[in-house]
């Protein structure tokens, strides 16, 4: 999934460690949801976004991707 954190974290003069600890989760976490490596729990997004002050649609740009979803691949779908 595609999102803007490292745009709206730059813009609040955030390092990826200090909005982890904002969030409750480590410097790595948000590097890799920054990446697309890593998809946050719709929790972990919504606490992201309330950082930021902005709605979820506005952080996490919900697109087709490349990669496949979760819910595809348990389905079997290709």
């Amino acid at each position: 999934m595609k999102n803007r954190i490292k745009e709206f974290r730059e813009f609040f003069k955030l390092t990826q460690e200090q909005l982890g600890e904002l969030v409750g989760v480590s410097r790595q976490a948000i590097n890799n949801i920054e990446s697309e490596k890593y998809e946050p729990s719709i929790w972990l997004a919504y606490d992201i976004c309330k950082v930021f002050k902005r709605p979820i649609e506005e952080v996490f740009l919900f697109e087709e991707s490349e990669r496949k979803s979760r819910a595809d691949k348990s389905r079997g779908v290709i």
